[in-house]
């Protein structure tokens, strides 16, 4: 099968190969991958390194079921499944109480075995989740990884009313154009904060954002809106560069919330500006698989929206992190095809 793979770490150490088609355990199923979407945490995977070396990175990823392991039982070949992407033991304090994403034996499928960006890929049956009709295998490639994170994030993290006014930074992105829609899905006044504004807002109004502003616009149309007294809440996966700006926008008794940190994990927090605002600040990562069987769901009843900015071959692999990090007017998913 061809296949995504590096040796070392590194971008340009990244190359097509043929390698055998890997064959599933009694408890596996072997999928034939029809769509990948491309994430920062497939970037990060290859400049870091991933397990086992020489790997196949690929975090995201749907199919169709090729082959399944002699113990897999409610699954079955031909089944179109998208993939749970946390690996799992079902018997940690966190898988009992239904957080599999906080799996203390756990993983991310592609980073800590091989993942998507090949023809074919082996995982285990319980994370393979079969997708309802109505819901294309391109949609449903983008929500465990983008959408999924979004709506823990938004949920069950973060507990969005109605009539909150909710700030998403990094809005274009695979995470931030979920976030928008999902903050407004619960009733709060959106606004989406993006550098290349002028540039996206017609699609981001279409997700649902109320406004859509540069993040120099932002803190004035935060005191419009709120009467200069903040936020509701502020969701930012952007990292370090938006740090200062967002957690400074959240309103008394409001919450910040991330799931990322593409521009850096290092910042400097202010104590007596968190107590005395009594500032919540929470981390989230993943989501749970219940969650992401509601998305599909709500994907089926077109109660939200996938969005897809381009599609592109296996081989273009390298051109899609381009297109991910530096298009101008994207919006949503790049999706690999192999």
């Amino acid at each position: 099968m061809r296949a995504v793979v590096f040796d070392r770490p590194g971008m340009e150490n990244v190359r097509m190969m043929d390698v055998e088609v890997p064959r599933p355990s009694p408890n596996e199923v072997l999928v034939r991958v029809k769509y990948a979407g491309v994430n920062p945490v497939d970037y990060f995977t290859i400049n870091r390194g991933g397990k086992p070396m020489p790997h196949i990175p690929g975090a995201e990823f749907v199919g169709v079921i090729e082959e399944v392991g002699s113990n897999v039982k409610g699954i079955s070949v031909g089944d179109e499944v998208t993939i749970y992407n946390r690996l799992f033991d079902g018997t940690c304090r966190y898988c009992l109480v239904g957080h599999e994403e906080l799996c203390v034996n756990g993983g991310l499928i592609g980073v800590v075995t091989n993942g998507g960006f090949a023809e074919y890929a082996v995982v285990p049956a319980t994370n393979a989740i079969r997708i309802p009709r109505g819901v294309g295998l391109d949609e449903a490639a983008t929500l465990p990884v983008g959408a999924l994170t979004a709506w823990h994030m938004v949920f069950d993290r973060a507990g969005v009313k109605p009539g909150e006014l909710v700030v998403v930074f990094g809005a274009t992105g695979n995470v931030g154009s979920y976030a928008v829609q999902f903050a407004k899905l619960a009733g709060a006044v959106v606004i989406a904060v993006s550098r290349k504004a002028s540039k996206v807002k017609g699609a981001l109004m279409e997700l649902g954002a109320d406004y859509v502003v540069t993040p120099e616009e932002a803190q004035t149309l935060v005191n419009e809106l709120s009467n200069g007294l903040g936020a509701d809440l502020v969701i930012d996966a952007v990292g370090q560069a938006t740090w200062n700006l967002s957690f400074q926008l959240v309103a008394r008794y409001g919450k910040w919330v991330t799931a990322g940190a593409l521009t850096g994990g290092d910042v400097t927090l202010s104590l007596p500006s968190l107590y005395s605002r009594e500032v919540t600040i929470l981390g989230s990562t993943g989501g749970t698989r219940a969650e992401l069987i509601k998305l599909l769901d709500l994907l089926s009843k077109r109660r939200i929206k996938a969005p897809i900015y381009s599609k592109m071959s296996l081989d273009k692999v390298k051109e899609a992190f381009d297109t991910m990090f530096k298009a101008e007017d994207r919006v949503g998913k790049v999706l690999l095809i192999p």
